[in-house]
């Protein structure tokens, strides 16, 4: 069984995935084609030219353009769906994904009405597909903190349908520090807590995320690598980084993956998963970073088969689900020679 194949069948379990930024390109263009309102856009394949960047506020551009689509609160139910789908076909056993609601301005679509809607989907996806999701609510620091507090009020009542909350936008205008109540009173709801932090800023948002928000996983964290005590730190006390390797490269904080961190991290004992952040954002998917990881960075079968345990071991999974998730993993890797 060569390698790719080995790959592409391994059971996978990501915790760093954003709904909004991994939807399936034949429902978007199913949406494009009912606005009528982009003649670009006659194909699924000019769709996707769509989603060639050359610079990051082009991303951001066309992340807004496509979620002005997004119209009904079945949208985002078959949205949901669709994604959980295809990352089922890659065989992918679990997935803790983010989704932000208050994304969309949409008139007469509420936060709650979109969060109703997001579940549905999940709940059919996994009844269809065998697949366990686990919802996390990004609340977005871009903002501030008071508006990430009514944010939690929204997400509050759905407390068990949706496990987490997390912190993603911009590090550097809105230090995790600005947050602490937010997810103090996040935490005492009994929620899990994340934070994006160490990607586009240096070791200190990694250190307040870790010291003041008291978060249970880091987002990114590959600037970790900028100080010795930090790495010390997350190795011994564990702390999960979900690392996105080709985000990090899309996104220009790693030049290539040759350079990435993650390697380095990995052999020193840190608590590192991959994970593909918005992979039809990044033209990626989990299969294909699991592919570059063996392919550029020479992982060997075991490598791979301790990543994914390792993310089943970050997961907020209860105790018993893990041990069948990891049962599921090891049992396959026994069975490859």
């Amino acid at each position: 069984m060569d390698i790719a194949s080995v790959i592409r069948a391994m059971p996978k379990v990501e915790l760093h995935v954003h709904l909004e930024g991994a939807f399936s390109f034949e429902f978007l263009f199913k949406l494009v084609q009912q606005a009528g309102d982009d003649p670009s856009i006659r194909t699924i394949d000019d769709l996707k030219r769509r989603f060639v960047f050359q610079n990051f506020n082009q991303f951001i551009e066309t992340w807004f353009w496509k979620n002005h689509f997004f119209q009904t609160a079945d949208d985002f139910q078959q949205s949901t769906y669709y994604t959980l789908r295809e990352l089922a076909s890659q065989n992918v056993i679990l997935v803790e994904a983010f989704f932000s609601p208050w994304d969309f301005q949409i008139k007469g679509l509420t936060a709650p009405e979109i969060i109703t809607a997001t579940i549905a989907g999940k709940e059919a996806a996994e009844k269809d597909f065998g697949i366990s999701c686990h919802l996390i609510a990004d609340l977005v620091r871009d903002h501030g903190s008071r508006t990430a507090l009514k944010r939690l009020d929204d997400v509050t009542p759905f407390l068990g349908k949706v496990i987490g909350i997390g912190l993603g936008g911009n590090e550097s205008q809105f230090p995790a520090r600005e947050f602490e109540t937010v997810f103090r009173m996040a935490r005492e709801r009994g929620f899990h807590v994340v934070a994006h932090a160490g990607e586009a800023v240096g070791p200190e948002s990694i250190w307040e995320a870790i010291q003041i928000l008291n978060v249970e996983r880091i987002g990114h964290g590959i600037r970790a690598v900028e100080d010795a005590s930090l790495l010390d730190y997350l190795k011994m006390k564990q702390i999960p980084l979900e690392i996105c390797p080709t985000s990090n490269i899309k996104t220009r904080v790693i030049k290539d993956l040759c350079v990435h961190p993650l390697k380095k991290m990995y052999r020193q004992g840190l608590l590192v998963t991959i994970n593909s952040d918005d992979p039809s954002m990044f033209g990626t998917t989990i299969t294909k970073e699991f592919e570059e990881l063996q392919r550029q960075l020479g992982f060997s079968w075991q490598d791979l088969r301790r990543l994914s345990l390792n993310a089943v071991q970050a997961s907020f999974a209860s105790e018993m689900e893990k041990r069948k998730l990891a049962a599921i993993i090891n049992y396959y890797w026994t069975k490859i020679k």
